[in-house]
């Protein structure tokens, strides 16, 4: 059953990411036309997550609807986890380059959110695909997008 607590939980989450994404969007007026692609892709689907968070809360606020908080069910060691991780990252960025520091973020990652046990055969499947999303991320900024990188 909804609460009037967790409504609130979700409209301040809504205006949160709302404010996020207004703010990436204005940022991208600096950046070459190339350069804000992707941010300003990045914030408008904040603005339009964030937006449609409001309308549910809004248009399900007076009923009792089934409606959890965004915050319910979080699992908060890995949520500090993942924040710890893409601090390190921002960190490392410059002192490492960006391969190394995205390969030890992208590996940090994948230890904090795997649940089960991995077998050898799904570890190289995982470090494949991570290798070839770290190339093709790469590629994408440095050749397409012409964004110099660390």
């Amino acid at each position: 059953m909804e609460t009037l607590g967790n409504r609130t939980s979700n409209l301040i989450a809504a205006g949160i990411a709302l404010a996020l994404g207004a703010y990436a969007l204005s940022q991208t007026g600096e950046m070459s036309e190339l350069g804000a692609v992707f941010p300003t892709t990045a914030a408008i689907v904040l603005i339009i997550a964030a937006l449609a968070l409001a309308l549910r809360v809004v248009l399900r606020g007076g009923k009792a609807a089934e409606q959890q908080s965004v915050w319910s069910g979080l699992e908060w060691p890995r949520l500090v986890g993942l924040s710890i991780t893409l601090l390190a990252w921002a960190l490392l960025l410059k002192p490492l380059g960006f391969m190394p520091a995205a390969a030890l973020g992208l590996l940090a990652v994948g230890v904090i959110t795997y649940r089960e046990r991995m077998g050898l055969k799904a570890l190289a499947l995982h470090l494949l695909a991570g290798g070839a999303l770290l190339a093709g991320f790469y590629g994408l900024f440095s050749v397409v997008l012409r964004v110099p990188l660390p």
